[in-house]
């Protein structure tokens, strides 16, 4: 199990946004790929393949899931 923060890109302005982080990467991402539940341990934030970006020009936008990036080695 590795820790890492998953990435979104929002389809209106194309901005990236790393700011969740889940416990375990890996499993986050089967788990939303292929719309499985995610442990009740991680219900502190909501996690989904779609999130809302607030754009710079103010405008709102939806993000999809892209991907992730592990935690780096200590």
């Amino acid at each position: 199990m590795k820790g890492g923060t998953l990435e979104y890109k929002c389809r209106r302005c194309g901005e990236m946004d790393a700011s969740t982080h889940v416990p375990d990467i890996l499993h986050a991402i089967v788990c939303l790929a292929g719309d499985l539940k995610l442990p009740n341990v991680w219900f502190g934030s909501p996690v989904g393949k779609l999130g809302i970006h607030n754009c710079k020009d103010g405008g709102l936008g939806v993000s999809n899931l892209i991907g992730g990036i592990e935690d780096e080695k200590e």
